[in-house]
């Protein structure tokens, strides 16, 4: 069974050099297909050997994000008559086996039953915090220095499909009207890992604000992209205030993945897709998942 991995970047070097090193630890890289938004010079040495695909990037305009993503519905959907799977999510999000089920993620998925089609991985975050835990050192790996983790509904994507799909904005739901969610795959998001990166990434964001014709602010992206800097460094600020392992889960989701299953229903833009709910109470990352990546 053969799987396709596609991500998009812009401006994200960092993340990329994490998703292609950790991809290429189980499949070739010609089985990788970095699209970058735009020339990204970067792209070609960190992605040397995997599939590098160029897109134009318009001036800026209130409707390039979703754009964008039409693009991606179509690439991905194209891949899907020349590999068993396709997976796609963004270069800050990576899809992990739990260890106790195997050490190939690759493997996993490729096994997977193709008459499920569309399957969804259980979205869980990397939390920095930055009062018990130290900067990001760059020389050992991320999940060797964060064991903070929350669940967030909004990341338990269906991103791993065996048919052309239409997915919702940067991948929330789909068209797709059955919802598998996998046991023993995680999909970890990294944009908080570590609170000094991704407020200077914000910053950078915020920067690419323009401006309408009627003179009003014209915001690029989704979610907290377009928070201003004191909303951002606010929500940024309550992770402190989370408690740890307060309701003693550890690693054992099984209500959110009933409340995940319970609460999967069609919208009214024709998407597919479950309640958004995140956990205030963080767990500690299970010692098998500690340098993964």
């Amino acid at each position: 069974m053969a799987v396709a991995f596609v991500t998009m970047v812009y401006d994200d070097a960092f993340f990329l050099d994490i998703w292609v090193k950790y991809y290429s630890r189980f499949t070739d890289r010609r089985n990788l297909y970095v699209i970058t938004h735009g020339p990204q010079d970067y792209a070609h040495d960190i992605a040397a050997g995997c599939n590098i695909v160029e897109v134009n990037r318009r001036a800026p305009y209130r409707a390039m994000d979703s754009d964008r993503f039409q693009l991606v519905n179509h690439f991905c959907s194209g891949l899907n008559f020349m590999f068993d799977w396709v997976v796609y999510n963004d270069v800050d999000e990576l899809l992990v086996l739990d260890p106790e089920v195997g050490p190939d993620p690759v493997a996993h998925i490729a096994g997977l039953d193709p008459r499920l089609e569309v399957v969804s991985a259980l979205g869980v975050e990397v939390i920095h915090r930055v009062d018990l835990e130290s900067d990001y050192d760059p020389r050992r790996p991320i999940l060797s220095q964060r064991k903070h983790m929350r669940i967030n509904a909004w990341y338990c994507k269906p991103c791993i499909t065996s048919i052309p799909l239409r997915w919702g904005p940067d991948g929330h739901g789909s068209e797709h009207g059955t919802y598998n969610l996998s046991d023993d795959l995680y999909l970890f998001h990294l944009k908080w890992f570590d609170q000094k990166f991704h407020t200077d990434r914000h910053a950078d964001r915020l920067a690419m604000r323009g401006t309408n014709a009627d003179g009003s602010d014209l915001v690029f992206g989704a979610g907290s992209w377009g928070w201003s800097k004191f909303e951002y460094q606010r929500i940024s600020n309550d992770y402190l205030r989370f408690t740890i392992e307060k309701k003693g889960k550890g690693f054992d989701f099984t209500e959110e993945r009933k409340r995940l299953k319970e609460s999967f229903v069609q919208g009214k833009t024709g998407f597919y897709s479950t309640d958004w709910f995140v956990d205030g109470d963080l767990r500690i990352l299970p010692e098998r998942f500690v340098g993964l990546f």
